[in-house]
């Protein structure tokens, strides 16, 4: 027995090996609990068959005089054209002040609702970028709220906007591009500065 103490391999244990155990029945059968038990929750909560995703109703807004037009536009516009409605010179066009803004209603609508590309022309500066639509995004209350909010600041003095005119503007130009400066023109009176 002396020299097993003295042979490094006669001292060791036998390598571990993976053995044939399988999972215990009881782990195999919780399993099988929970899935029916999950199964049977989604189905009750989401209704048969399976619709998948956001199952909840959205929520409509009845009329603009509840939305903060200020709010939407602190939101979505503010970043480009800032809180003082003075845009960023060779970026950002100005809204105050501005006869695209002061115009006929349909257009600051038209184009917050299908977005701007191209070349144009503001408050005597060219700019030429391109403004997202946010048509998709927001709602027609939304729309005629933060329009109404850009016509009654920064010197525009112009009458505000309602829900019914973004709904006629949408539907006249359902699946527009985004305009130009040019079809702006040719659509609506741009004529005034």
């Amino acid at each position: 027995m002396a020299g097993d103490r003295d042979n490094p391999q006669r001292r060791e244990q036998a390598e571990p090996t993976e053995g044939d155990r399988p999972v215990p029945r009881l782990v195999l059968m919780l399993v099988a609990a929970l899935v029916i038990w999950g199964t049977g929750y989604i189905i009750a909560q989401t209704g048969y068959p399976l619709a998948g995703g956001d199952s909840r109703t959205p929520v409509h807004v009845a009329d603009s005089a509840s939305i903060s037009g200020k709010a939407v536009y602190s939101a979505n516009c503010a970043a480009c054209h800032q809180a003082s409605g003075q845009g960023v010179p060779g970026s950002f066009p100005p809204l105050a002040e501005s006869r695209w803004v002061r115009n006929e209603p349909a257009l600051p609508v038209a184009i917050v609702n299908f977005g701007l590309q191209g070349p144009i022309q503001v408050a005597g500066e060219r700019y030429n970028g391109s403004m997202p639509a946010f048509g998709s995004q927001l709602s027609d209350a939304e729309i005629a709220a933060v329009t109404s909010y850009i016509r009654a600041q920064w010197g525009n003095h112009a009458p505000a906007v309602d829900a019914e005119t973004v709904k006629i503007i949408r539907k006249e130009h359902a699946g527009r591009s985004p305009w130009t400066a040019d079809a702006l023109r040719e659509t609506f009176d741009v004529s005034r500065e």
